[in-house]
């Protein structure tokens, strides 16, 4: 079909191109049908089904297809090497048993059923009484409190939480400051004696006592808290004597918490 067309003086043919018979290079009939194939799986397949219905597509005959439809032609460039084995792959046949083999049977083909559970009638004991304590029965809960100090049978004196020295006049003397102490403080086998103030800097310089030694040391105060002398040894209540011992018995308990 020719036609031809003027616009503006200018002339063109308009030619209808015939159909070519072979379409890209081959003139056999491809089947595009095929989904998730490849170019070598649609090479090697079966590719006309005149009748493709249910049921009646035969997927051995489309394997076997290798057999039926060789390749005509190397598929490498080169051609075949001279190495090449052409020879039928011989079969390897397994001469062990199966795991399955070694696996005897655990349990008897007959099975004899008891009159009574495990072959005794006699009465169970359900329930053990173990005299023996537990894992856990053997740690003790140590309550805190005032300790005492006993003498075989004899009287029976509490630990305070801080000694009492009860004198007329009390002359211990700070041995880094110097001073009079005022209120608590420490002393070691009643010979040296710490103020408060220089027992908290040598916890923490360590300039005259190491720590080990100041372990030692045990803290005292005199009796002015509670009573006066007059440098003499009648004493002058500035409490009610029953007070003074409920006193004593809250701070010894008290201390127990307390490391000092």
């Amino acid at each position: 079909m020719i036609m031809t067309a003027s616009q503006e003086g200018f002339k063109y043919v308009i030619q209808k191109q015939e159909r070519q018979k072979i379409c890209f290079g081959s003139g056999r009939p491809r089947d595009t049908s095929k989904k998730n194939m490849t170019p070598f799986m649609r090479y090697y397949t079966l590719e006309d089904h005149p009748s493709v219905t249910p049921n009646s597509y035969d997927v051995l005959k489309s394997f076997k297809t290798i057999i039926t439809k060789p390749c005509s032609h190397s598929i490498s460039k080169k051609g075949y090497s001279g190495i090449a084995r052409f020879g039928k792959k011989v079969e390897v046949k397994d001469i062990y048993p199966s795991p399955l083999d070694y696996n005897t049977s655990t349990f008897p083909k007959l099975i004899h059923k008891s009159k009574y559970p495990f072959d005794s009638s006699s009465k169970r004991q359900t329930f053990v009484d173990n005299t023996t304590p537990g894992p856990g029965m053997y740690v003790s809960i140590k309550r805190k409190g005032p300790t005492f100090k006993h003498s075989f049978g004899g009287s029976v004196k509490m630990n305070l939480g801080v000694n009492l020295k009860c004198c007329n006049r009390n002359t211990d003397i700070c041995k880094i400051c110097g001073t009079k102490p005022l209120g608590d403080y420490w002393h070691f086998k009643n010979e040296i004696f710490l103020c408060r103030p220089c027992m908290i800097k040598e916890y923490e310089k360590e300039t005259k006592f190491k720590q080990r030694e100041l372990e030692q040391f045990h803290k005292i105060r005199d009796c002015s808290i509670m009573h006066q002398h007059e440098t003499t040894t009648a004493k002058i209540w500035l409490m009610h004597p029953r007070r003074a011992v409920q006193w004593i018995h809250k701070e010894a308990y008290l201390s127990s918490y307390f490391n000092e």
